[in-house]
């Protein structure tokens, strides 16, 4: 699984970070799906090998402006591409109204079946190659984050041994693969589970949207990756006049701890943090309680597990 961090700034973009938007494209696999579509996410795609006629699902966390203003524009380039294959877009109550009002107040008609599925309760969505746990989330609006399970991969078929053993390519292989019960001619009988390779458990990937409780992904102990907001120190945070519902550093370490990530990414980064020094910070308040892989997310990152 290939995963692309196309925005890593909270609120507005910055010179260097753009708003939020991951990019989540699987092994051996065109198609992709994107998780969040702040504004200009359609120019950030355009630095990757990532297309957007391949753009299969996308998934709105919440309809906050930074996190899905640039579906809007994102939208129209691929019609005008003339791309023709179905999109789905899921989100929160709200994004039907949200995009059909647009279209027809701009005299948007695309040349693909645009599928909008709204997101009401927790559920789990299925897909191809995974299964997609949304996750409500403590945030000022209704807010999903979103928890991709990949299914368990078959294993190989161990080929090296069957060549070493002198057998011959062809259909007896094929029988092999299936793990068939397979008798040689010399009357010598062959276990088709002896040439696969176990299975392979699938990945797990966390990704959070806006949420000032990032314990709510407790249950998906231990996954792979771990994307979520940190979007202030704790001690600026205490100086804000008006407290909104964002996770600190402070407060992420400690949930981290727990939840236990074999990589934690940081991102909805604050506007205010714009130096190393800054961004710094943000690190040294995570690792106060967390002492996993972490970093910090910027524009373009990209993460394969």
């Amino acid at each position: 699984m290939k995963i692309t961090i196309l925005g890593t700034s909270a609120g507005i973009p910055t010179k260097n970070r753009n708003v939020s938007a991951v990019a989540v494209q699987f092994q051996n696999e065109r198609e992709w799906s994107l998780f969040d579509c702040g504004e200009s996410t359609q120019k950030q795609i355009m630095k990757t090998p990532l297309s957007i006629f391949k753009l299969k699902n996308i998934f709105i966390t919440h309809l906050h402006g930074d996190h899905i203003y640039g579906i809007f524009g994102l939208l129209a380039s691929r019609g005008l591409q003339k791309a023709d294959s179905p999109l789905n877009v899921f989100g929160p109550k709200g994004l039907k109204e949200m995009l059909q009002t647009v279209m027809r107040l701009s005299g948007l008609n695309l040349p693909f079946e645009l599928n909008i599925v709204e997101i009401e309760r927790e559920e789990v969505l299925v897909f191809k190659n995974y299964e997609l746990f949304a996750v409500r989330l403590s945030h000022s609006i209704t807010t999903f984050g979103y928890v991709i399970k990949e299914r368990e991969k078959e294993g190989r078929f161990m080929v090296e041994k069957a060549r070493k053993m002198g057998l011959p390519e062809g259909p007896l292989y094929g029988k092999l693969k299936r793990k068939e019960r397979v008798v040689l001619m010399d009357g010598t009988i062959l276990d088709g589970d002896g040439f696969v390779a176990p299975p392979k458990p699938g990945k797990t990937v966390i990704i959070g949207g806006d949420n000032d409780d990032p314990l709510l992904f407790l249950p998906f102990k231990n996954p792979d990756l771990m994307i979520h907001e940190a979007t202030y120190t704790s001690r600026d945070f205490e100086k804000l006049q008006k407290k909104y519902r964002h996770t600190t550093a402070l407060q992420l370490g400690i949930a981290a701890s727990e939840i236990s990530p074999k990589k934690l990414i940081l991102t909805h980064i604050s506007p205010r943090y714009e130096s190393e020094k800054d961004v710094e910070e943000l690190l040294k308040e995570v690792k106060l309680n967390f002492d996993g892989d972490v970093e910090v997310a910027y524009d373009l990152m990209q993460i394969e597990i």
